[in-house]
C-alpha cells in the first residue's frame, strides 16, 4: 500500500482541508513545495493544489528565475536540495516537483494528505460580446481531461449553454474517473461569482451531477451594479436559488464548499483576495484518507468555513430537525441563523435584468442577466444570538411548508478578504438538509 493512501482509522473527528490552491505550475507565486509545507504547518489535514488544466507530473518541468528572483531565494533557503540548473540561455533555473514526488515528501499518516486536484479553466464566447468565465475542479483523479490537453492556457468555446457546458465537464470528470479507477471523486463548480455572475443559478439548478459549489472563495474586484438586491445577489442567495428548484423537482441539493483559491502567498495581492488561510472545509471522517474524505463530503458531513470552525452539526430525518452547536470564542458574540425555502415560492422571477457592473459599462464582456426571485427563497426562519464569550447551541425542525433547512454561523469580525461579495463577517455554513 502506497503511503497516504490508507491513514490511521478510528472514531469520526474533524479534517481541515483546502482543495483550490495554485503554484508555479500555473499561474501562482511559490514553489508546490512551500505551498504544501505552508498548509502543513498551519495544521491543515488535505491539500489539493489545483493548477490551471495542468496535473503535475512532469518530472522535466523546470522555471527560470527571471522575474522571480526574492521566489528563487526563498525557495533555496527552504529547500536547500532542490534541484537548480544554468539553462541554455544562461538564465537558472528550478525543476518543480511532481505530485508524486511531493506526496511522498509530505504525507503524513493521521497528519497530512496531499490529494490530486485540477482545475478545468475554460471561457465561453456568445455572439453579443458576453464572455464567461468557468472554472471547475475535478479532485482525486491524477489525469488531464482530454477537453483540457491542449496547448492554451484556457480554451475558448464559442456559443454554448453554460448549463450544457458545465455538464460536460461533469461527465467527462465521471468518465475518466472510472476509467482510472477512481472510486471516489469530487467535481466542484468554483466561485461562481466570479469575475462577475459569470455561472447563474439556473446553469446548474436543473443538473444532478453538480453536487458542489464554492459558496465562500475571494469574491471578486468589480463592483456589484446597484440595479441588484442589498448583497449584490452573493453567494448565498446563488446557493438557495439553485436548492430551490432543485428541492421542488427532487433532485440532489447542492453542497457549498469553502477554498482559498491561492495565488497569492507573500502578501502580493489586493483586498486580501487570493491568500493563504481564507476560507476551508472541514469534513467529519472516520480516517486521513480520499476515500474517506470524499466519501463523508458525499453524505454532506462537512463545513464551509470562513474564519469560524463550529463544534458539531446532526440532522435527523424522522423529524427534520436540524441541530448546530458552535463553541466558546472569548470576547467574541457568535450567532446562528436557519435559513430555509418554503414550497410554495414562484419559479417566475421578481425582476429579470440585462445588467453590467459599474466599472463595464461600455464593455458587452460582464454584461448579464440575472434573475431576483421571491423572498420565500433563501428566508431566515430562526436566529439564535449567544452572549460574548459564550457557547452557542441550537435546532430547527423543517415546517410543513419547509423545502430544506441549512444553518450559517456569524461572528463579527473582518476576513482576511475584503474583495465585494465576500462575506463582511466571519462565518461558517452546514449543508442543506430535507426531510
Amino acid at each position: 500500500m502506497k503511503k497516504g493512501q490508507q491513514h490511521i482509522c478510528g472514531e469520526p473527528r474533524w479534517w481541515r482541508g483546502n482543495l483550490h490552491t495554485h503554484t508555479f505550475w500555473s499561474d501562482g507565486k511559490a514553489f508546490p513545495d512551500e505551498a504544501a509545507a505552508l498548509y502543513k504547518a498551519h495544521g491543515y489535514h488535505f491539500l489539493g493544489l489545483s493548477d490551471h488544466n495542468v496535473f503535475q507530473d512532469d518530472p522535466a518541468r523546470w522555471i527560470q528565475e527571471t522575474r522571480r528572483e526574492r521566489y528563487f531565494a526563498d525557495y533555496l533557503a527552504a529547500f536547500p536540495g532542490a534541484e537548480v540548473r544554468i539553462g541554455a540561455d544562461g538564465v537558472r533555473e528550478a525543476r518543480l516537483s511532481t505530485f508524486s514526488e511531493l506526496a511522498e515528501r509530505f504525507d503524513e499518516p493521521g497528519r497530512f494528505l496531499l490529494m490530486p486536484t485540477i482545475e478545468a479553466t475554460r471561457s465561453v464566447q456568445f455572439p453579443d460580446g458576453r464572455r464567461h468565465e468557468v472554472h471547475m475542479n475535478y479532485t482525486n483523479i491524477p489525469k488531464l481531461l482530454p477537453s483540457l490537453c491542449v496547448p492554451d492556457f484556457k480554451r475558448v468555446a464559442d456559443d454554448v449553454p453554460i448549463s450544457e457546458f458545465i455538464s460536460r465537464h461533469a461527465e467527462e470528470v465521471g468518465a475518466v474517473a472510472r476509467s482510472t479507477g477512481a472510486a471516489r471523486h469530487l467535481f466542484i463548480v468554483n466561485h461562481p461569482i466570479w469575475q462577475w455572475y459569470d455561472v447563474a443559478p439556473e446553469d446548474i439548478a436543473e443538473s444532478s451531477a453538480i453536487r458542489y459549489f464554492e459558496v465562500c472563495n475571494n469574491g471578486t474586484e468589480i463592483p456589484s451594479c446597484p440595479d441588484l438586491p442589498q448583497d449584490g445577489f452573493d453567494a448565498d442567495r446563488f446557493w438557495d436559488v439553485v436548492n430551490a428548484f432543485r428541492a421542488r423537482r427532487g433532485l440532489p441539493l447542492l453542497f457549498g464548499t469553502g477554498s482559498d483559491d491561492t495565488h497569492c502567498y507573500r502578501g502580493e495581492s489586493h483586498g486580501g483576495m487570493l491568500m493563504p488561510f481564507n476560507a476551508w472545509i472541514l469534513v467529519r471522517s472516520p480516517s486521513l484518507d480520499a476515500e474517506s474524505i470524499i466519501g463523508a463530503m458525499e453524505t454532506g458531513d462537512f463545513f464551509a468555513c470562513e474564519g469560524l470552525e463550529p463544534e458539531d452539526v446532526s440532522f435527523e430525518p424522522s423529524s427534520g430537525t436540524l441541530s448546530v452547536s458552535v463553541a466558546a470564542r472569548p470576547g467574541v458574540a457568535q450567532a446562528i441563523r436557519f435559513i430555509v425555502s418554503k414550497k410554495d415560492f414562484s419559479e417566475v422571477p421578481v425582476r429579470t435584468m440585462r445588467v453590467r457592473p459599474p466599472t463595464e459599462t461600455d464593455n458587452p464582456c460582464h454584461e448579464r442577466t440575472i434573475r431576483v426571485y421571491d423572498d420565500r427563497i433563501g428566508m431566515v426562519a430562526k436566529s439564535v444570538h449567544g452572549g460574548v464569550g459564550q457557547a452557542v447551541r441550537a435546532s430547527y425542525t423543517l415546517a410543513p411548508d419547509d423545502l430544506y433547512v441549512r444553518a450559517r454561523i456569524e461572528a463579527p469580525g473582518q476576513p482576511l478578504c475584503t474583495a465585494n461579495m465576500h462575506p463582511r463577517c466571519l462565518a461558517a455554513w452546514t449543508q442543506p438538509y430535507s426531510a
